[in-house]
């Protein structure tokens, strides 16, 4: 036997040789198929992935109201004089009291006693879509929003939330 015959003879030869052009790899129609379901996958989950980063600035606003309240109640509690509270820095929004004062991030403000006083409503204003406005008393804790029916928000009713 000579050295072709033995190569030829092996299986793993065999096998080689008994593939029919075109067998190996994926078709077209497979390929444009998987391309497919991957554009209908995406078309149905980015619009979700989106709004995940404006929720969690309104979140957070919405967070830092209530917190202010009941560190307002705790620090006239325990007595303290003219008690104040620190606004936080979120990026994608505004602060700005009842009087329509301009908060500035890190800054701090007081925590009134008046719940009439100018001063006594905090306002959390997010650049999102529908710009809602989140209104909070620091002496009663009363809660209003306006502009947002995305955030629970109704503008009919200048809702609480």
């Amino acid at each position: 036997m000579n050295l072709a015959t033995v190569y030829l003879s092996k299986p793993s030869t065999q096998r080689i040789l008994s593939q029919k052009p075109g067998q190996e790899g994926f078709s077209l129609i497979e390929l444009v198929v998987v391309i497919a379901v991957l554009a209908v996958l995406v078309a149905v989950a980015l619009p979700n992935f989106l709004g995940v980063q404006d929720d969690g600035v309104v979140a957070a606003g919405k967070k830092f109201l209530t917190d202010g309240v009941t560190e307002c109640n705790i620090a006239r509690m325990r007595g303290t004089a003219n008690p104040t509270i620190r606004v936080p820095g979120i990026n994608g929004g505004a602060w700005s009291t009842g009087a329509g004062t301009t908060i500035t991030n890190n800054t701090t403000v007081a925590c009134p006693t008046d719940s009439s006083a100018a001063g006594a409503t905090l306002t959390f204003t997010p650049a999102v879509t529908a710009n809602p406005i989140f209104n909070i008393n620091l002496v009663t804790g009363a809660k209003t929003c306006s502009r947002a029916a995305l955030f629970n928000c109704s503008a009919a009713t200048n809702g609480t939330w």
